[in-house]
């Protein structure tokens, strides 16, 4: 009998153990890469992903992907990879010099918009959209990023002139932030190679290497079994791919190559702490990181410890009401911490990390509540399920980027629909007592580094280390108070609205737009597209605004907007509507600006009825909150008071005040303006804004379907109060002020400077005058920037910036702005100045004015499958009471603009008699 109970007992065992091994198998097992792409390598190691994607149409993206980056640098080296970055850009073996820039540039290509690259410590990523429909554009796209990959040109005459300006984007970062990170990211890191190979180098050596030294760094790390390309977008995967193994095949890996040595910083057990004194900063920051090695996707179980994770960092999130005082954040290194950020007065840091603290402390002894999980699976798995009806409108730029990482680290790629498959098998597995065991592997006392932040001043009140660690102590002595998660029976709205009828519906063609007017004056205009797949964007507005304010109490009207969004609305506060809407998706926010107020939101075709639902709860039941107004009023206060000292900020409150010509309205922030924010006024002032609805037009583009929307526009639209006044916004005549006006500001220690040149006047709007303009501006930022960092070297990134208004007033400014050594504002004022001239006296070269017109058309072509594009095209025309049908013309009015009628416009409107010059200077020691 024993014998036969232990065969039994053995029987069951084996039984037992199938299914657990099939799980184990399955856990291990290698995610797939998306079927959707193909993927391949050369024999000489070089890697190619291609995808065909639609979305944009004609359009494609490529990336050279290089596993070289600053790490690899010797100490001789610090900078070196990211000055092959800049010198790619140069000229290489088919396109010498500019030619280039040039040639990209013709065919609509914009150079930092469009083209790019990016230098990190680890890898080098070159970007290149194109127009696939383009067959010489497209193969000399796949030449230029065969020569980057072996053949950049890097000449001596070339280098010395890109040495300037790789000095001067080191000028432009030299402000508190790069010294806060070349302080910390030695302790952050552990110590480690990543704490010193910041890609942008050190000055000693960009201000010694050599051509050859450049050289050699390229030959030995931009090799085949390092590279990579990914072409993602509307092409023939069967062409690109013959494409791609003739361009690339011949690529040759050195003879002696290096080993590619993968570093990693390492985690030491050990706590750090140090202090950050700056004389930029105000009141006082405190950092708390509590290190972890980070885990590369690459198995199913790997998907799901990654699954838990995010959930678990949505749950903080939600808790901390989405404030970033709280999270999980990647660091580099192959790290991530469990970060704790607050910033405070300097009397107040001890009650501000205790209060979050205390929060954590709920969450790590009572853990979370059912309901919290059960809403964050809901709204997790439902951005997926979007995601998934939308995979086949997914843009190309988005499309690549895990196929970037599949390459660069390894981590998996499975494509929308298989991650949304392992999702919705995984997830109904993770259980509330799993996830609330992750509070206590994160919120660790061990590879905790804590950094104080603040300038001299308040030095005395620094806390230690030991004083923060007894901080924290004494918050687990204190009593602690339950969480409650609120129960949600009560509807949203108070009162149901009395809906209203459409008494109007006016076609318009050939935008295909619906005009339709409600019986409470109400207009609406809908756009239907098939852009995405279920999409619905919009927006209303009116006119009045905070113009309507008394100047007393501008600062309540203009925060009125956020402080209703910060309390909620109806039967629920803000943290509450949170959780009613989850498994929704949907976003809808008020605003009042000078001359408007409005709502603006998102929504899908399921979750539509609900979006309206709460845009008629923001407009006639807005709520009162005296502690979301005290939080948003405390982080206003925060943030200005770690902005005080900062001399760009300074700057820039300068700049206000003269192109407000000293206007009290707006005036530079001050804590005093903060402070004069009254709830009562803010919440009135909402209400009289929102009062009347008969002045507002509503805008809605997307995917959307007459027969349900149309009901619902005459529920939630009709239904909103009416008094037919249509208010309109009052002119305080606040405009950039006439005549020359000069002022320099002395601020900051950092040897950068900054200047603005200001031109403004009256502008006789109309539709081809905003076209001449804007060639214009934009030829004007070609020749600037050729002239001033190309052929000067004294500049990084010289920009133009063209505003053109019609209402209240028809005025124009035409900004220019850069930033220098102190010691080259005057030489590079005075060619800007010139190249304005020029463009007065002689026009735009026929080059520029080719580039203007290839990258406008590019803009129309890609932003016309864009909703969001439409929604902003159709609101600014209805602001401006221009045709809805303009579009359908620009490229026609787009064709007839000249190099003569371009000189025109800027010397009818650019006139040197209204010119303001702006500078910032270090202060005099």
């Amino acid at each position: 009998m024993l014998a036969k109970y232990k065969s039994i007992q053995l029987l069951f065992i084996a039984a037992l153990s199938i299914p657990i091994a099939c799980k184990t198998q399955l856990d291990t097992q290698v995610l797939p890469l998306d079927p959707q792409v193909r993927t391949g390598k050369l024999p000489n190691g070089f890697t190619y992903y291609i995808r065909k994607n639609k979305t944009p149409e004609k359009r494609v993206t490529m990336y050279l992907a290089v596993k070289a980056g600053s790490i690899l640098e010797t100490d001789q080296q610090r900078g070196i990879a990211h000055f092959i970055e800049h010198m790619s850009f140069n000229g290489t073996k088919h396109f010498p010099k500019k030619e280039l820039s040039e040639y990209l540039e013709k065919s609509g290509v914009r150079f930092g918009a469009d083209i790019n690259a990016t230098t990190l410590p680890d890898e080098t990523v070159y970007e290149l959209p194109l127009p696939s429909d383009h067959p010489e554009l497209l193969s000399n796209g796949l030449q230029i990023m065969r020569d980057w990959a072996q053949d950049a040109n890097i000449e001596a005459e070339d280098v010395e002139r890109e040495r300037q300006v790789i000095l001067e984007e080191r000028r432009v970062r030299q402000g508190v932030l790069q010294r806060f990170q070349e302080q910390s990211i030695s302790l952050y890191t552990n110590q480690s190679r990543y704490g010193s190979r910041l890609p942008i180098g050190t000055e000693e050596v960009l201000l010694k290497v050599t051509p050859e030294e450049i050289r050699s760094f390229y030959k030995e790390w931009y090799r085949p079994n390092l590279q990579a390309i990914l072409v993602v977008g509307d092409v023939d995967v069967d062409q690109m791919e013959k494409d791609i193994k003739a361009k690339f095949s011949d690529l040759k890996n050195p003879e002696k190559e290096k080993e590619r040595t993968v570093y990693a910083a390492e985690l030491t057990g050990k706590n750090q702490y140090m202090q950050f004194i700056d004389p930029e900063i105000g009141g006082i920051s405190l950092e708390i990181a509590m290190k972890h090695k980070s885990d590369t996707v690459v198995t199913n179980a790997d998907y799901r410890a990654n699954l838990l994770k995010n959930i678990f960092a949505q749950m903080l999130a939600a808790r901390f009401r989405q404030l970033p005082i709280v999270g999980i954040a990647a660091m580099t290194g192959g790290l991530n911490s469990f970060y704790v950020n607050i910033t405070t007065k300097p009397a107040e840091t001890e009650p501000a990390l205790k209060s979050v603290w205390l929060e954590l402390r709920k969450i790590e002894e009572q853990g979370f509540t059912a309901p919290e999980l059960d809403r964050i699976k809901k709204s997790y798995l439902l951005k997926l399920s979007e995601d998934l009806q939308e995979k086949d409108k997914t843009a190309s730029e988005v499309l690549i980027k895990p196929y970037l990482q599949h390459f660069l680290t390894g981590s998996a790629a499975p494509g929308i629909a298989k991650a949304y498959e392992l999702t919705n098998e995984l997830l109904p597995d993770i259980s509330l007592k799993e996830l609330n065991a992750q509070m206590k592997v994160y919120l660790k006392n061990t590879d905790r580094d804590i950094i104080v932040k603040s300038s001299a001043v308040n030095k005395a009140f620094l806390p230690t280390e030991a004083t923060i660690e007894s901080w924290i102590e004494n918050v687990y002595a204190q009593n602690l108070p339950p969480y409650v998660d609120d129960v949600l029976s009560l509807p949203l709205l108070k009162k149901e609205p009395q809906a209203g009828k459409i008494t109007n519906i006016e076609v318009i063609k050939p935008a295909e737009l619906q005009k339709i007017t409600l019986s409470n004056g109400v207009k609406v205009i809908l756009k239907k597209t098939d852009f995405q797949n279920n999409q619905i964007v919009f927006k209303g507005f009116a006119e009045g605004g905070a113009s309507l304010s008394s100047d007393a109490d501008y600062q309540s009207a203009v925060s009125a907007a956020n402080i209703v969004a910060a309390a909620g609305a109806g039967n629920y506060d803000a943290l509450q509507l949170g959780k009613l809407m989850a498994g929704k998706q949907l976003q809808v926010l008020p605003f009042i600006l000078d001359n408007y107020q409005g709502l603006s939101g998102s929504t899908t075709k399921e979750d539509l009825p609900a979006a309206l639902e709460l845009l008629y709860a923001y407009f006639t039941e807005p709520r009162k909150s005296e502690e979301a107004y005290q939080i948003l009023v405390g982080r206003t206060r925060e943030a200005f008071a770690n902005k005080t000292n900062d001399p760009s900020q300074v700057f820039a409150d300068t700049v206000n005040l003269f192109l407000a010509n000293h206007h009290v309205r707006r005036t530079p922030q001050s804590m005093a303006k903060i402070t004069s924010i009254n709830l009562d006024k803010a919440l009135k002032f909402y209400q009289e804004r929102f009062a009347d609805a008969s002045g507002f037009t509503f805008v809605f583009v997307g995917n959307i379907e007459e027969k349900t929307i149309k009901p619902l526009l005459e529920k939630y639209l009709g239904g909103l109060p009416a008094a037919g006044q249509k208010e309109k916004a009052r002119d305080l005549g606040i405009n950039i002020p006439s005549g020359r006006l000069s002022k320099t500001v002395y601020s900051g220690a950092t040897q950068k400077a900054s200047a603005m040149m200001v031109y403004s006047g009256d502008f006789n709007y109309n539709f081809e005058n905003t076209i001449q303009m804007n060639a214009v501006a934009d030829a004007l930022n070609i020749s600037i920037n050729k002239r001033l960092r190309d052929q000067e070297g004294g500049t990084y990134t010289p920009n133009v910036q063209l505003s053109l208004t019609k209402y209240l007033k028809s005025r124009f400014s035409l900004s220019i702005s850069f930033d220098c050594a102190p010691q080259n504002v005057e030489r590079l004022i005075a060619s800007a100045q010139d190249e304005v001239n020029k463009m007065k006296v002689s026009g735009p070269s026929s080059e520029n004015l080719q580039k203007f017109k290839a990258a406008r058309k590019v803009v129309l072509q890609t932003g016309s499958t864009n909703n969001d594009f439409w929604l902003n095209y159709l609101l600014g025309q209805e602001m401006n009471k221009d045709p809805l049908t303009e579009f359908y013309d620009y490229e026609a009015a787009l064709n007839k603009i000249t190099v003569k009628s371009v000189q025109q416009a800027a010397a009818a409107f650019i006139q040197d008699k209204n010119y303001i010059r702006l500078v910032l200077l270090p202060e005099k020691k």
